[in-house]
């Protein structure tokens, strides 16, 4: 193949790409849009008894995203449902490491890692699948907020 055609393919595929990575739903861009972010903690936790770490990474994510979070409790069952359909945009809670949610939603490095007896649970949060601009997001600030290697 000679340079040039390669170079003019290597333009076209070039101009084809749009930014990445993306959101599908355009998670992170509404996100910026409404300066809020919908967060489910779930219950025991609140923000009175919320781990520093997870207090830290929802300040973190504040700053990156320039929106504030708006905070719900509720049990995890229908806090991950209503992520997985787009309802509220983050799910931070404490889940065994072996959940079977990890193949429906994402979850990030996981911020606390527990031992119970033979079970492993992890403080983490979670985000609907395929907004990979936004979970790119998450992932980044949960680590700067000092997640624990799984």
């Amino acid at each position: 193949m000679n340079w040039r055609l390669a170079l003019c393919l290597a333009l076209l595929a070039a101009s084809s790409c749009g930014e990445f990575p993306k959101d599908p739903e355009g998670t992170l861009q509404r996100i910026r849009a409404e300066r809020a972010f919908r967060v489910g903690l779930v219950a025991p936790l609140d923000e009175a008894t919320l781990d520093p770490k997870a207090r830290i990474l929802l300040q973190r994510v504040s700053a990156a995203s320039g929106a504030r979070p708006l905070i719900e409790i509720g049990d995890s069952e229908p806090l991950l449902n209503r992520l997985e359909e787009g309802e509220i945009d983050l799910v931070i809670g404490r889940f065994e490491k072996a959940s079977p949610w990890k193949s429906l939603v994402s979850f990030g490095p996981p911020l606390r890692i527990e031992k119970h007896k033979k079970a492993e649970f992890h403080l983490i949060a979670a985000a609907r699948n395929g907004e990979n601009a936004w979970i790119g997001v998450l992932e980044a600030e949960a680590r700067n907020a000092g997640a624990e290697k799984g």
